[in-house]
């Protein structure tokens, strides 16, 4: 069996785990999925409505990764607050409707979560989760010295000792910071953490742009994937280590209202270096500018053509369609070739470096 080399972190989003739907088989067999439960609408109550809202979420995540193995879930974004009904916590909620899914989830937790949080994963790792995820914070991984204790001493509070620990190093967005610095960041802290035994040690950032304000309309643009530039400079020295990014969308993500946020039409296109993205208009305004957005991408010589779903679907567009399909359409397309191109270039990347180091 190949070695799984990439968990990409995902909403709990439909257009997002559609994206999961119509990834290829061979691509599915080498990724872990992560993904963060969506937060909360400000107003929800405690009780039925956040009740509501996890089941609807896990139902997502389900939608996406039903009996597909094992995929990470994070309630990172949910208020430490909240509570459904009967006073149960959130990650109780999620995880017990997951298991009714046929979901492996591997529960996930941080180091400066709450005394309800942990009790709640713990009753999740007694009731026979497969691994545990720590989760650690920038601010987490620069107190390099206390770190390795940290972790044993968090993994010692769950009574987890005996299942496989996988942490992942998330520095969120890396964009505008120096490549060098972080590399040299989490190599220190990779350092420490080799004392703690995981079974997985993944480097998960991002460099997107937090929102496409700052293009013109109808324009075209190259972003830097700093981050991934970042993971294969770290992949030299330390071959091991998994990549983790948040796809195509930053890691500050907010579920903004389309009815008072009009956001554009656009392509977020991923290749080795860059991410290609094509800028069109208000979308409510043209419905069917993804004709001459696609378009547009077809005519780089980055363009992979139908590559997987998401390329087929962008050709398909740029030849013209009946219908162009709505913005959540176009996140799945976004993240599908984004994954699927990931995959494979790791597998270009990993590969030669495992054989030199076996």
């Amino acid at each position: 069996m190949k070695r799984v080399i990439y968990s990409p972190i995902l909403k709990s989003k439909r257009g997002e785990a559609k994206s999961l739907q119509h990834l290829a088989a061979p691509v599915k067999a080498r990724i872990i999925p992560f993904f963060d439960i969506l937060a909360l609408k400000p107003g929800t109550q405690n009780g039925s409505e956040v009740e509501a809202h996890l089941i609807k979420q896990a139902l997502t995540v389900a939608s996406g990764w039903k009996q597909q193995g094992i995929c990470y879930v994070d309630l990172f974004d949910i208020n430490p607050l909240a509570r459904g009904l009967e006073g149960k916590h959130p990650v109780t909620i999620v995880h017990n409707r997951l298991a009714a899914e046929q979901v492996r989830a591997i529960p996930v937790i941080g180091l400066e979560r709450d005394v309800q949080y942990k009790l709640s994963i713990r009753a999740v790792v007694a009731n026979g989760a497969e691994a545990l995820a720590i989760r650690l914070e920038a601010e987490d991984i620069q107190l390099t010295s206390v770190l390795a204790a940290r972790v044993k001493q968090l993994v010692g509070e769950l009574s987890a000792a005996a299942i496989p620990i996988h942490i992942f190093c998330d520095f969120r967005s890396v964009a505008g910071q120096s490549p060098d610095v972080v590399r040299a960041q989490f190599l220190k802290a990779y350092l420490e953490l080799s004392k703690v035994g995981a079974a997985r040690v993944v480097f998960a950032a991002s460099a997107m742009v937090p929102n496409m304000g700052n293009y013109k309309k109808d324009s075209f643009n190259r972003v830097p994937r700093t981050d991934y530039l970042v993971w294969q400079a770290i992949a030299k020295v330390a071959p091991s280590v998994d990549y983790s990014d948040y796809g195509v969308v930053h890691p500050d993500y907010i579920d903004l209202d389309p009815r008072v946020i009009k956001p554009s039409a656009k392509i977020r296109y991923s290749t080795d270096r860059e991410w290609l993205i094509v800028k069109g208009s208000r979308w409510a305004d043209n419905t069917s500018q993804h004709h001459r957005l696609s378009q547009v991408l077809q005519g780089k010589s980055e363009f992979r053509g139908a590559d997987c779903w998401g390329g087929e679907y962008i050709t398909t567009a740029a030849a013209g369609r009946k219908t162009y399909g709505a913005l959540e359409t176009w996140v799945t397309i976004d993240q599908n070739t984004h994954i699927t191109h990931t995959v494979n270039h790791l597998s270009k990347v990993i590969e030669p470096q495992l054989a030199v180091v076996g």
